[in-house]
């Protein structure tokens, strides 16, 4: 029987507290941690809190508003370390905002088996994706354009809805689209992933809450772990390379995708 199939909101309270606080706590820590790297730990939080018993959507919604402090807590900390180039972030903004508006409105319509089957095919998908390297279809620029031409506003409206929508892996999308749109390292890219994702996060959160698919008890434990995952998460960013996480990102999201499938089926 998994851990939370029984337990009413009121029980988090009492049975099993610590357990769930410890539990929650460090998978912030670690979601915040990765996600500050590379991308893609939703492709393991979710899995494991669906596999604990939380309702897909539900995961989906808790998942997201416990990410959001991490994620501003490494933000701050990239910026504050020279990583953030706000010119680039700005220019691309609009379309992110847009595209996570229409992708909140339409997660906020999905049941929980299409979600569930949506999820297993996308962690594959983000598994190749993130094996296809940067720049696949060709060389991106010396220097960041000033501002996105029709393709690229198009582009980031398809990646801010994909990251309201679905959220897992979308850290290695935007990691694509912004070596591809503005040639920058991949440190400068990651900080300017890190600002667009917490308009993403907070723009879903709230439609999410407003639907009712947020355990805010959980959602804050992992919050608080997030906080100190993104502290360190950029830390180490700051002294290290990180492709090892992203491989292995490839391969956890394969294997937690092969559990869903065979959940579902």
């Amino acid at each position: 029987m998994s851990l939370f199939s029984t337990l009413t909101p009121k029980e988090f309270n009492s049975v099993e507290k610590l357990l769930t606080v410890v539990i929650f706590f460090v998978l912030g820590l670690v979601v915040g941690f990765i996600n500050n790297i590379a991308g893609g730990a939703s492709a393991l939080s979710l899995p494991v809190m669906i596999l604990l018993g939380l309702p897909p959507t539900v995961a989906n919604g808790t998942n997201r508003f416990g990410m959001l402090i991490g994620v501003c807590s490494s933000a701050l900390n990239l910026k504050r370390y020279g990583y953030l180039r706000m010119d680039v972030a700005k220019s691309i903004l609009l379309p992110t905002l847009i595209g996570a508006l229409l992708g909140t409105l339409f997660i906020m319509s999905i049941d929980d088996s299409s979600f569930q089957v949506l999820l297993a095919i996308v962690m594959i998908a983000v598994a190749i994706m993130s094996a296809m390297g940067t720049d696949p279809f060709g060389k991106p620029p010396e220097a960041p354009p000033l501002k996105p031409g029709i393709k690229a506003f198009l582009g980031f409206l398809a990646v801010g809805f994909y990251g309201s929508f679905l959220q897992v892996g979308v850290g290695f999308i935007q990691i694509f689209a912004l070596r591809k749109y503005s040639g920058l390292d991949l440190k400068q890219v990651n900080a300017i992933k890190n600002f667009l994702t917490i308009w993403l996060l907070l723009i879903s959160s709230i439609g999410l809450f407003f639907a009712g698919k947020i355990i805010f008890s959980l959602a804050l434990c992992m919050a608080f772990g997030g906080v100190l995952g993104g502290y360190l998460g950029s830390k180490f960013q700051h002294k290290h390379d990180h492709i090892w996480i992203k491989r292995f990102i490839q391969v956890a999201s394969v294997a937690l995708a092969a559990k869903l499938v065979w959940d579902i089926v």
